[in-house]
């Protein structure tokens, strides 16, 4: 009943926006937090992360791991997620490497609120360790990817499976810049990232500035984008029905995105847990829908906080599909994309809405940008190529696949 009405007064602008900005301060004051905190001890250090020395590290801390590199289609892989979601497009493209063990979190029934799971968590734990031990007698595992925070899975549980089967584990988390820490949980663990994290072989994260960070705990990161499936977001041909539309949840600062873009004249399509009188998008429809408009909008903060950016799934899926992409400028991103020729990025609002124009306008520039965005992500930008560039640094696949 609270909940009910909770989302019901969120839904009132006069009283969500107060709200949002006090969660986005809240966001923000944390991250510079941890910034500080970490930064100061990286700095005495002198840790700094590049792709050269995290792989060297990596390879560092598993000399003593007996690993022969395979050839595609050989890989033994366990992993953890959900496929309800693009955990089905992270599957389908790790299974083009070999066999794929999958453990899938709400099949299994561990998807409810976090203050229930709580008291199921050892029996998570119990069934996670068990899951790898059967499937590494059916046939040896290779490697196992996780997607966790401390939340979820245990250290000792981690321990244990390194211990017993001595092969790389790797854990992949996208939120790092919102809850590396998260605060004390069951048995006192930290419930972020802060604990787990030098307990993995690596740690895979999208966010290039916390590297340092995960550097100064003791873990390995390695700084990878998140990537996209084209047997999730398949290439679609719809008629335009929408000027711009946005995919994914309704909260923060988002709706606002939303009025500003239909005030400046230009029809919008949402959808996503949350938007009212708007469904939720099945995954099979995502290319549907982001065929069907004419420009599609990344809005890429974290959490409620917009001074905060991060990379998103659909910063890959959107191009990946076809799509004419319109997202938040990331230094993150730029490196990903020719900004200008294959998506389009905004530091404002009033930008925004003059590249929306010039794009929902100018029908050969959105072509233009659809086939070169396109292109780009087929060559470097899918789930594949990501797997493909981390399980060379493990040594489990060889130099030239």
């Amino acid at each position: 009943m609270f909940e009910s009405l909770r989302k019901r007064a969120l839904e009132i602008p006069v009283l969500r926006r107060p709200w949002a900005r006090y969660r986005a301060g809240q966001a923000l004051r944390r991250y510079q937090a941890w910034a500080r905190k970490y930064g100061r001890i990286a700095d005495e250090r002198r840790l700094v992360y590049t792709k050269e020395t995290a792989a060297r590290d990596i390879r560092n801390h598993m000399r003593h791991k007996s690993i022969v590199p395979k050839r595609t289609g050989q890989l033994n892989s366990v992993i953890f997620i959900i496929k309800a979601d693009w955990g089905a497009g992270v599957v389908n493209e790790l299974a083009k490497l070999g066999d794929v063990n999958v453990f899938d979190y709400k099949e299994r029934g561990f998807t409810m609120p976090y203050r229930k799971l709580q008291g199921h968590l050892q029996e998570l734990n119990r069934q996670m360790l068990d899951f790898v031990m059967k499937a590494h007698e059916r046939k040896p595992v290779d490697w196992i990817l996780f997607t966790h925070t401390g939340g979820y899975i245990f250290v000792d549980t981690i321990r244990r499976i390194r211990e017993q089967l001595g092969i790389p584990i790797v854990n992949q988390w996208f939120d790092c810049k919102q809850n590396f820490e998260g605060g004390a949980g069951v048995n006192g663990q930290d419930i972020g990232q802060s604990d787990i994290a030098p307990e993995f072989d690596a740690v895979w994260t999208s966010s290039r500035s916390v590297c340092e960070w995960y550097m100064a705990i003791g873990a390995r990161p390695i700084f990878l984008p998140p990537g996209f499936s084209p047997a999730y977001t398949p290439r679609a041909d719809c008629e335009k029905k929408s000027d711009i539309g946005f995919f994914g949840q309704c909260y923060g600062t988002r709706p606002d995105y939303i009025t500003t873009l239909k005030r400046a004249g230009l029809s919008v399509s949402v959808g996503g847990y949350g938007w009212r009188d708007f469904p939720a998008i099945a995954p099979c429809d995502i290319s549907k829908f982001i065929a069907s408009c004419k420009v599609n909008l990344g809005i890429s903060g974290v959490g409620y906080s917009m001074d905060l950016v991060t990379l998103k799934g659909r910063d890959f899926e959107v191009p990946g599909s076809g799509g004419v992409y319109l997202a938040t400028y990331n230094p993150d991103l730029e490196p990903l994309f020719d900004i200008g020729k294959e998506i389009f990025c905004y530091r404002s609002m009033a930008e925004m809405i003059d590249l929306a124009r010039m794009l929902v306008y100018d029908e050969a520039l959105r072509e233009s940008a659809a086939e070169n965005g396109y292109r780009r992500a087929i060559k470097e930008h899918r789930w594949l190529h990501r797997f493909k560039e981390l399980l060379k640094i493990l040594g489990l696949i060889k130099e030239d696949e």
